[in-house]
């Protein structure tokens, strides 16, 4: 048996920007700047509103919204650090097993203490009038009787984005850690003494299963954590917006 594992930490943070240490903002998309670099964080920051809820009857009766604003998102007046797309660990574990005549191989990989922005939730959970949206719209939707919840009330939507509210915020971040099963393989070498008589000198056949697991936090809503398909250059990682998966792959041979 053999057996390899590789872990790797990453801390990174800004010293300066300039003559005058000027926030960058960056990835300009719904609600304005999605990313920033400010001197004292991530290079990699995500940049939004913080969702305080949505507003109630009590918001109105306080004086703090209007009538139409009820079941809309609440959110901070201003932005915010929200999040960061570059983790703090990446590693593999790979095992390498002999019995006999048979071999074996895993090929795991993770990735921890990372968020996502599911910048898709910007169709999926806060525009949703005019799009398939998420299972979570009928269950924690607004409605009158939870006025603790996070997600909007159901509007219609006829034409356009009409009674829609959607901006970036951190209500569309998600814990990006995960742990990938990148390679299942399993192998048979025949004997030599076997194969004489069909006029072999060598056979091994094999089954591999690419990619056949992927194990993520439970509020990542999206296909694939280890995808980005928003962002300029390297300063858009882990933004994505209904990134394609990596495919699972089954082969003999």
């Amino acid at each position: 048996m053999k057996a390899s594992v590789n872990a790797n930490y990453n801390k990174n943070k800004v010293l300066t920007l300039g003559e005058n240490n000027a926030d960058i903002l960056m990835n300009s998309w719904v609600g304005g700047a999605n990313s920033i670099i400010r001197v004292g964080e991530n290079l990699n920051s995500f940049y939004g509103y913080r969702r305080l809820g949505v507003y109630t009857q009590a918001d109105v009766d306080a004086g703090e919204a209007k009538l139409e604003d009820i079941g809309r998102a609440k959110r901070t007046k201003e932005k915010e650090i929200i999040g960061k797309g570059l983790p703090d660990w990446t590693g593999s574990f790979v095992n390498n097993l002999r019995y006999k005549n048979f071999d074996f191989t895993l090929d795991l990989q993770f990735v921890k203490g990372v968020e996502i922005m599911q910048q898709f939730f910007h169709s999926t959970y806060d525009r949703f009038g005019i799009t398939n949206g998420l299972k979570e719209i009928l269950t924690d939707a607004y409605n009158g009787s939870n006025p603790n919840t996070k997600e909007q009330a159901i509007y219609l939507t006829n034409g356009g984005h009409r009674g829609q509210d959607s901006n970036v915020d951190d209500a569309w971040i998600a814990d990006g850690s995960y742990l990938r099963v990148n390679l299942i393989q399993l192998g048979y070498t025949f004997k030599p003494d076997a194969l004489k008589r069909i006029g072999l000198q060598r056979l091994r056949i094999y089954a591999n299963a690419n990619n056949p697991f992927l194990f993520t936090s439970n509020d990542f809503k999206g296909y694939d954590p280890e995808s980005t398909s928003q962002g300029e250059g390297k300063f858009g990682q882990n933004m994505t917006f209904f990134a394609y998966p990596r495919a699972k792959t089954f082969s003999l041979g």
